[in-house]
This record gives structure tokens, C-alpha cells and sequence, in this order.
């Protein structure tokens, strides 16, 4: 997903568990910008890799959102 109306690119990439990931990019020399949380369709943590670039991972396990035909999110699948 790309969230474009912001000045920056937010890139989320899907994980089946946000702890580990982040344990990864840390392992890699990176660092959590924001300690994991709860979101509607799981957890979610925002990491920074060894280079600066930030990715929220994402571990959806309480669902998917659903989107209309116009993409508004309508509720969790």
C-alpha cells in the first residue's frame, strides 16, 4: 500500500509477525522507530533500515481491510 497524500512515500510491507521482522532489521543494523502496537487487522511497527529508509511491517492476522469500488475502506474482512 502507498500512501501518496503525505510529503513522504510510507512504505507497509505484510509480515506474518511484526516482532520478528522488526528483530531482523535490527539484526541488519537498522533500528524501530515506533515499538509495536495494535492496529484493526493486527500489529503493526515502524522500522528504519541501515540506509534510512522507514516501512511500517504490517502482521494482519486479525484480518484485511475491505475496500469499496472507489477504495474506501468500508470494514475488516
Amino acid at each position: 500500500m502507498i500512501q501518496n497524500e503525505r510529503d513522504y512515500q510510507e512504505i507497509d510491507l505484510s509480515v506474518e509477525s511484526e516482532n520478528a521482522a522488526a528483530r531482523r532489521i535490527e539484526d541488519a543494523g537498522g533500528k524501530i522507530i515506533a515499538p509495536p502496537f495494535d492496529i484493526q487487522i493486527g500489529r503493526a511497527v515502524v522500522v528504519e533500515d541501515p540506509w534510512g529508509n522507514r516501512m511500517v511491517l504490517l502482521d494482519s492476522s486479525k484480518g484485511h481491510l475491505v475496500t469499496d469500488a472507489d477504495g474506501i475502506v468500508t470494514g475488516v474482512e
